[in-house]
């Protein structure tokens, strides 16, 4: 386990470098080191265990009128790269990854259109997942912007994109972000030509923005992921026996003891939206077998150990 003193110790050396660096090199390591500043204040902050978090990242939508080319696709795998570097202790399950599955394509949605977070957190259970990541690249447009002060004011053609995700929490199917993201991107700073006579805004323009997007993006959603402390789902129960849906990848081993809560409650919010609300613990159990994506074990204490229940690592 990391103890306080090793995180504090590494928070105050790194927080101290990236004050100094600035007065001796230029800028890009100066970015390198704001991003290891912010890796370790995030494990500062993080719940003191060495279990690692699951996420699956769900297919983002393309609501622009730029389809066909690739766009989600690109944004998605910027936006994976980003969650990986920026948080090593988060496992991610993404649209590329053999056996991905077909749940995560077609998410569940309400008649209305909205996504049924009840279902999702239930799937997500099963599948053994932490959070689920999903959102859509909602409008990329080119329009002109004023810039500069008073009568030095210069109109530019500037290309806006927006995009926006929302990130779900199994325990509970609440949010644990919901947020639209905004970059714009001036022609006459963009190297290459940016846009033909058609006024046809290119394709790399438009992934110079998403990539920017992605980063900042994947950098609020390590953010909310690693505040939450790690939690798995019994799947399935048998006499003693307990069936859980996490493994040997987020390093769960044989001998460990988990604690048991009851998750069941149900609480419906506004428009009906159902929520699970998290309940009392239940009992213990011990793991006796495990397996890459699953674990077997056999009730330790206590009653009432069903599937459904949330289980966290005993301190």
């Amino acid at each position: 386990m990391k103890t306080l003193y090793i995180k504090t110790h590494m928070l105050a050396w790194v927080l101290l470098l990236s004050l100094c660096i600035p007065l001796m090199t230029g800028c890009s390591t100066y970015n390198h080191v704001k991003k290891k500043t912010k890796m370790i204040i995030r494990d500062y902050k993080a719940p003191d265990e060495d279990l690692k978090k699951r996420v699956g990242i769900a297919l983002f939508k393309n609501k622009t009128p730029f389809v066909n080319k690739g766009l989600e696709e690109n944004f998605v795998k910027d936006l994976v790269e980003t969650i990986k570097t920026s948080c090593q202790d988060i496992l991610v399950l993404e649209p590329y990854d053999p056996g991905y599955p077909d749940y995560l394509v077609n998410l569940p949605r309400k008649t209305s259109g909205l996504i049924d977070n009840f279902d999702l957190a239930k799937t997500g259970r099963y599948l053994g997942l932490n959070a689920v990541v999903t959102g859509a690249l909602i409008d990329i447009r080119l329009h002109k912007k004023a810039r500069g002060m008073l009568w030095f004011k210069t109109v530019h053609d500037v290309v806006q994109v927006q995009v926006m995700t929302e990130v779900y929490d199994t325990l509970t199917g609440a949010k644990l972000l919901d947020k639209s993201y905004i970059h714009e991107i001036q022609l006459e700073d963009v190297f290459y030509d940016s846009i033909d006579r058609t006024s046809e805004i290119s394709t790399h323009t438009i992934n110079d923005a998403l990539k920017f997007i992605a980063e900042d993006m994947g950098e609020q959603i390590c953010d909310a992921i690693v505040l939450q402390p790690w939690k798995g789902y019994i799947t399935s129960t048998f006499a003693e026996k307990v069936v859980i849906s996490s493994g040997e990848k987020v390093g769960i081993a044989p001998g460990d003891i988990f604690e048991v809560y009851n998750c069941n409650g149900v609480f419906t919010g506004v428009k009906k939206h159902q929520f699970f609300v998290p309940g009392l613990k239940t009992g213990e159990i011990k793991i006796t077998k495990v397996y890459p994506d699953r674990s077997e074990g056999v009730r330790f204490s206590g009653q009432n150990i069903a599937p459904g229940c949330s289980i966290r690592p005993k301190d």
